[in-house]
């Protein structure tokens, strides 16, 4: 006698992916999904919003949290408040005890990840985790030059690794990526439509954010005529880089830790439990405008409206390198060249309103009904 077929299972809906919840709720599919950015075997759904919470706060406390102790510091001093000598060292002795908060965390991250083929000594992440830590310590020691001082280069974009790896291993655990960072292959021939379309959305992010930092510049500059404590030396002295290289190092360090930290892991891992926009664009806007407290109370309002835009854009796009690009991009030509901002801000919205032409024609990012699970 044939074996009876066994009875369809009921999906659970912890094993959907939100656009395919909210396209059986609707009976179409939405373009706002994830479903290509969930980790396989994991699923983000059963994280709780406070689990979630407590995961982008402890972060935001071991990166930005020294920036956030120095700004209040500034704000104190630009209200003529008198500090000891030992407070205005707090920014630099936070920075590694959070970094060294960071490489206890990542290690953890390493040694618990969940390996297909078994238990696996996981040498090779542990060595570069162990290197890139020795060539931070050794340039704090002032071991990379001949009059014992650090470079405040070496050590700084060395931490930069760290902290970009930790928001990727942290976001996989979650189960989400970042971004998808494939290499694209060339080209040869014309493109179609939908590659045309799928390019320029990566595009328009860049550009619309670059429109976006130089707006909010713009707005610093009119905010800070208004009355109140506003910063009297330039950002490169008050973040103590006043050389060029130690400014360029510190400024590629901001652009990358403010896109993929304060945007991208936040976005992506408070979308994954299901909290509204609104709340998850609202913490990333304080994530980016509480260290930046030290321009003075309102100049630093005016990042506010700049974490919102970021925070949109990655959430409707999900690209964090153009993301980080823009940023970089504006901070290293700004500190070489300086920046005419309002036409700079002019030529990038309408680059960024021709690509969003083109990206029109871009399919839907969610999964396709008939595409197997991984």
């Amino acid at each position: 006698m044939p074996d009876q077929a066994a009875p369809a299972r009921r999906p659970d809906p912890a094993d959907l992916s939100h656009d395919e919840q909210d396209a059986g709720a609707s009976g179409a599919h939405t373009t706002d999904s994830h479903s290509q950015f969930s980790a396989p075997g994991r699923s983000p759904a059963s994280w709780s919003a406070a689990r979630a919470y407590t995961l982008v706060l402890t972060l935001f406390a071991l990166a930005g949290g020294p920036h956030l102790a120095g700004a209040a510091v500034a704000v104190v001093q630009q209200s003529g408040g008198d500090l000891p000598v030992a407070a205005l060292r707090i920014e630099e002795i936070g920075r590694m005890a959070g970094l060294a908060g960071a490489a206890v965390w990542l290690l953890g991250l390493i040694l618990t990840r969940p390996r297909p083929h078994g238990p696996e000594w996981p040498w090779r992440q542990v060595s570069a985790l162990v290197g890139a830590l020795a060539v931070i310590v050794a340039d704090e020691a002032g071991e990379f030059t001949a009059h014992r001082a650090s470079t405040q280069i070496a050590g700084h974009l060395t931490e930069l690794v760290v902290w970009v790896w930790l928001c990727v291993e942290l976001a996989a655990r979650c189960g989400v990526t970042l971004q998808r960072l494939d290499l694209a292959r060339p080209v040869f021939r014309k493109r179609t439509k939908i590659e045309r379309a799928q390019k320029a959305q990566g595009e328009l992010v860049f550009f619309a954010h670059a429109a976006a930092i130089c707006a909010a510049v713009l707005l610093m500059g009119v905010l800070a005529r208004l009355p109140g404590p506003v910063l009297k030396d330039d950002q490169a002295t008050a973040a103590g880089v006043p050389d060029l290289g130690p400014h360029l190092a510190h400024a590629l360090w901001s652009a990358t830790v403010e896109e993929v930290l304060a945007t991208a892991v936040v976005v992506a891992v408070l979308t994954a439990v299901r909290r509204p926009l609104w709340e998850v664009l609202v913490v990333t806007a304080l994530m980016r405008a509480l260290p930046h407290a030290y321009l003075g109370l309102w100049p630093a309002l005016a990042v506010v409206p700049l974490g919102i835009t970021a925070g949109w854009l990655y959430h409707r796009y999900r690209r964090v390198v153009p993301l980080v690009l823009a940023h970089a991009t504006y901070n290293v030509v700004s500190i070489l060249f300086g920046v005419p901002l309002l036409g700079v801000c002019v030529v990038m919205l309408a680059g960024a309103g021709w690509c969003w032409l083109e990206a029109r024609a871009a399919p839907a990012r969610g999964r396709s009904r008939t595409e197997p699970r991984a």
